[in-house]
């Protein structure tokens, strides 16, 4: 034990000594290299918020963009609801009265159509869905409200017996239906879709503080939203109650 001792304490003394810390010669040597790493860091985080920023205009220009249309299917359908209210039709006659007033006046939408609402997709899941059901849903409407008016022709001609008759009016009936179903979803998800843009593009709050309200304290459009991406029928009908308007003095 004593001769390990001894050649350790040999080995030690012949060690070198290292002289004191010198913090000032220390940050000398490494000044280049820390320098290069925080510029690095400034650099990309400089970066981000510019790209940041970017994005966010480039969904602002974009929304701005659908969001006229989106409206205008609000405010066409609006109109139609307060002509329901007065009108003393049955059932029958009012969804009739829909198609009729639809081939009077009816949006004509362009940039639903176009490629704007891809840019849109990374927002929320729900925006994209709400956008892209809306256009495809009116896609589906145009052609049956051309089918309607066929059909309307078809029983107001003249037939040259009861049963002819009955079976134009049938059809009629058929065709008032397929519109109508399509009208009716094609407005819902403008309105969803009217909703989002405006929580989550429009308004400066941040997204993930909207996320945390409709996940946990949903409102009626929130409600709707689900039920509509989930099962695809809407949540009421949409004469049962209006839809409600978008307070611009609530933040959330």
């Amino acid at each position: 034990m004593f001769q390990i001792t001894q050649a350790a304490a040999l080995i030690c003394s012949q060690l070198p000594i290292p002289q004191s810390f010198d913090f000032i010669a220390t940050l000398h040597d490494w000044q280049d290299l820390a320098g290069a790493v925080i510029g690095g860091l400034m650099g990309v985080t400089g970066a981000l918020i510019v790209a940041a920023r970017a994005t966010r205009r480039e969904r602002r220009i974009a929304a701005s963009t659908v969001l006229p249309e989106v409206m205008s299917l609000r405010a066409c359908n609006d109109e139609i609801d307060k002509a329901k209210k007065v009108s003393r039709r049955d059932r029958r006659g009012k969804a009739r009265l829909v198609c009729d007033m639809l081939l009077r006046a009816r949006p004509t939408l362009t940039t639903l159509h176009s490629p704007v609402i891809t840019q849109l997709y990374d927002i929320d899941a729900r925006v994209y869905s709400h956008l892209f059901h809306a256009h495809w849903m009116h896609e589906q409407f145009e052609p049956a409200l051309e089918r309607y008016r066929e059909a309307r022709n078809e029983a107001r001609a003249p037939h040259a017996s009861p049963d002819d008759a009955e079976a134009a009016e049938f059809k009629l009936d058929l065709q008032v239906a397929k519109t109508t179903w399509a009208w009716e979803r094609s407005v819902e998800h403008a309105t969803l879709a009217n909703y989002y843009l405006d929580r989550f593009v429009f308004r400066r709050w941040p997204n993930w503080a909207f996320g945390l309200r409709m996940r946990y304290f949903p409102n009626d459009l929130d409600r709707r939203s689900k039920h509509l991406l989930e099962t695809g029928s809407l949540l009421r009908e949409p004469d049962a109650s209006s839809n409600p308007e978008l307070d611009p003095n609530m933040p959330i």
